[in-house]
């Protein structure tokens, strides 16, 4: 899955060197970082504080082997989310280096646990600037991630549970993921009657979506159902690591991670699906797991994934700031 790009075409996608990071703005970009770990490292105390109690107080098992097999997993994870994002970049003719990538994309996607929604926006449009792709370009991809990873995460969950489907509040969620979903694919065309109409108005987005197929988008969706098959084993070898047994099948486990990570994403209003994630989650695991590991279960699960995030990004944000070779 390697789509290729065209240089050559002046405008705000043309060059992916214009805007690297000179020595003299780094520190501008170290800033931001760190405005963005240190909010991140809040929320994660904040979430994990009022509920530390009950946990410590439960005989946990504390199995370190399915724990360290739960993390790669999510790593593993982190990456593909990544490199999905990255290869989209390239339709819009904004390639930009792994690495560099990578410190765009976890410093914005850390940036979500920060109150107001302004924050992930703001740091994606400063870093994706820094490193010579276009903030216009680099939303674009980030929103059709979002959109193409809501789908496909519903029909993960339709897949495990065609239960769901019989239910009134899943119905409302497909609707609103066809709706969203017809949005996120009328992206204007090069030549087409939006695409000509975007241009008159903004001439440097004329490039956007210009590596864009139907063959490409497919593949995509396609990479994309991957990243929830390996959310829900990470979530599954999280509750025997901590529970010592996990009763009920991988499919559970993946249906009922993905089902309330839906419902979080779709609930825009909780910052990074803050509470309505966990009582979606508590909702399907109590009458398995009990409502008290339920509780822990849920609660620990957040805490793993925003510490594994902070882990990755502080992995990533502490690399020396090169700026991009000049070819």
């Amino acid at each position: 899955m390697a789509p290729s790009f065209t240089f050559g075409q002046r405008g705000l996608l043309d060059n992916p060197t214009t805007n690297a990071p000179s020595r003299a703005n780094m520190w501008w970009v170290r800033a931001l970082q760190a405005v963005v770990l240190v909010g991140a490292g809040y929320y994660l105390v904040s979430v994990a504080a009022p509920h530390w109690p009950a946990i410590s107080s439960r005989n946990l098992a504390w199995r370190i082997g399915p724990l360290l097999a739960s993390a790669v997993l999510v790593l593993i994870t982190l990456a593909v989310l990544l490199a999905a994002w990255t290869v989209s970049l390239r339709w819009c003719a904004a390639p930009v280096r792994y690495r560099d990538a990578a410190r765009i994309w976890f410093t914005a996607n850390l940036a979500r646990f920060i109150p107001g929604t302004v924050w992930q926006f703001a740091s994606l449009a400063v870093m994706s600037a820094r490193y010579g792709v276009a903030p216009l370009a680099a939303t674009a991809t980030v929103l059709l991630e979002q959109i193409v990873l809501l789908i496909t995460g519903l029909l993960v969950l339709a897949a495990l549970t065609p239960a769901v489907l019989h239910a009134a509040w899943w119905q409302a969620a497909f609707v609103i993921a066809a709706g969203l979903g017809a949005v996120g694919l009328l992206v204007p065309r090069p030549g087409g009657t939006a695409g000509r109409w975007l241009e008159r108005r903004m001439p440097g987005v004329r490039v956007l979506w210009s590596g864009m197929t139907a063959a490409r988008l497919a593949q995509f969706g396609l990479v994309l159902v991957v990243p929830w098959l390996l959310y829900g084993a990470a979530f599954r070898l999280l509750a025997v690591g901590l529970l010592g047994t996990a009763p009920a099948s991988w499919g559970f486990y993946i249906a009922a991670f993905t089902g309330s990570y839906v419902a979080g994403v779709i609930a825009v209003l909780a910052p990074a699906g803050l509470i309505v994630r966990e009582a979606a989650l508590i909702s399907v695991l109590a009458p398995v797991l009990g409502s008290g590991d339920a509780v822990i279960l849920a609660v620990a699960s957040r805490i793993w994934l925003t510490a594994l995030e902070l882990v990755g990004a502080l992995i990533v944000l502490t690399l020396p700031l090169n700026p991009p070779e000049v070819s």
